[in-house]
């Protein structure tokens, strides 16, 4: 999608020279005679850059600056101005003007000006969105596993196909928002924004004022004009993490703009082209979903254009140590300790652990000995998984070995015991998720809270 260049002077020789120039460099241009008519323009014609002449036949330019910054405060606004009258310029500048240029001007001069206010605007966006900004390269993903460099290998080489959109599967706390990452930041849009929403997180009634925007007075609450991620995102990439927990009514949207790569604000009529890659990642079997009439068939067909499907730490156990020793150096360094490293008994268990948290677990589980302990070495027992391998097997062990001893047992009290360890264990492993918990569970969502409840 090109950039977009707004051109408002009531001057019909500067409007045809300025359209002309600028779209011969490449860019999309809108021309604009009268403030009057103006507002309308920018709201359906959305631009990036306003070349605003400061006196026109129906109103001043200067005073016109507050209704594009109400409209939208990311437009950059380039000042045409009449030799004499640069004192405006210069308060233009100090109300928020990019740059300004007095007539008559090159318009060579004006394609420097302008390539430069989208260049601001550009990076205004990237500082806006990216909390911490990464540098290529940065982005490291430790493995010695064949079958996991074999993936990052595919799923490189998806990257530098910037249209295709990717779903990204495993169990939690494989790492899917770190391949999401790796994706974004080795594709063309590296240097564009990536836009990440835990879509599980988005209340039903707000899902599509996030993802779309709203307009001014749209709802009660909106006071003003909003963009949606998708629209922030524009030109860049997209990151829906727990897609499986979006509503059905909310998928037909989706869908809708996947296919035709255009939203519309809640509350708007004017349909806004996006052009952004999509990444979906979830640790629920949609297919299975489908089948169960929880997600729309038409929607996961949409998303599964390249799936990547992570593996689970106990499939790749030589990754266990690489990564253990990796995350030992960042907590060294984070809390200033100095570990050397694990016992033989530490190794052990952590070779002979299932990990139902993934790469997740072991980096908390790492974390929590370093905060804990002091001294050289991390051992078995600064484990929580040490402490408490078994708690319910060791629960059944002794209630079994009371009734062979004819001893009486409070079978009711036992259960609750057990069923609300399950639940706890589960809620860990799904990461507080109470559908994904529910799910490992094989129970109803309401099912456990009701459960929870009654804790």
């Amino acid at each position: 999608m090109s950039d977009r260049i707004m051109v408002i002077d009531d001057e019909e020789s500067i409007r045809f020279s300025l359209k002309e120039a600028l779209e011969d460099a490449g860019y999309e241009v809108e021309t604009v005679a009268y403030l009057s008519e103006a507002k309308a323009r920018i709201v359906e014609f959305m631009p990036q850059v306003i070349l605003l002449d400061m006196r026109l036949k129906d109103g001043n330019g200067l005073e016109f600056m507050d209704t594009i910054r109400a409209l939208d405060d990311e437009i950059k606004i380039i000042v045409i101005t009449a030799y004499g009258d640069v004192e405006t310029a210069v308060q233009a500048m100090k109300l928020g003007a990019s740059e300004y240029v007095v007539k008559p001007f090159d318009l060579e001069e004006i394609e420097v000006l302008v390539e430069r206010a989208i260049d601001h605007y550009r990076l205004n966006r990237r500082v806006k969105i990216f909390e911490d900004a990464k540098e290529k390269g940065q982005l490291d993903i430790s493995t010695g596993d064949d079958g996991m460099k074999q993936l990052l290998d595919e799923a490189f080489r998806i990257a530098r196909q910037k249209d295709i959109t990717v779903l990204v599967t495993g169990e939690t706390g494989t790492g899917k928002e770190l391949m999401a990452d790796f994706i974004h930041m080795n594709s063309p849009l590296q240097d564009m924004p990536m836009v990440k929403l835990n879509c599980a997180t988005i209340p039903k009634d707000l899902f599509e004022s996030e993802l779309f925007g709203h307009e001014k007075h749209a709802f009660t609450g909106a006071g003003q004009r909003k963009k949606g991620l998708f629209e922030i995102a524009d030109g860049g990439t997209i990151f829906l993490d727990e897609v499986g927990e979006i509503p059905l009514t909310e998928q037909a949207k989706l869908l809708r703009v996947l296919e035709d790569r255009k939203i519309k604000r809640v509350g708007g009529t004017q349909e806004i082209p996006i052009d952004v890659r999509i990444i979906a990642a979830t640790n629920r079997d949609l297919l299975r979903m489908v089948n169960e009439g929880v997600f729309r068939a038409d929607f996961y067909y949409r998303l599964n254009v390249v799936p990547i499907m992570l593996m689970p730490l106990r499939q790749r156990p030589g990754d266990i140590q690489l990564l253990a020793k990796k995350f030992l150096e960042e907590f060294n360094v984070k809390f200033k300790k100095s570990f050397k490293g694990f016992s033989d008994e530490a190794q052990g268990l952590m070779a002979t652990y299932a990990w139902p948290g993934n790469v997740r677990e072991l980096k908390n589980l790492i974390e929590r000995a370093c905060i804990v302990n002091d001294g050289e070495w991390i051992h078995a027992i600064d484990f929580p998984i040490y402490q408490h391998p078994t708690s319910t097997s060791s629960t059944l062990t002794d209630v079994l070995s009371d009734l062979e001893r004819g001893q009486e047992i409070d079978l009711v009290e036992i259960l609750s015991e057990i069923e609300n360890e399950c639940i706890d264990v589960a809620l860990k492993v799904a990461n507080g998720n109470q559908s994904r918990a529910a799910e490992l569970l094989n129970i109803s969502r309401f099912a456990l809270k009701r459960r929870l409840d009654k804790e």
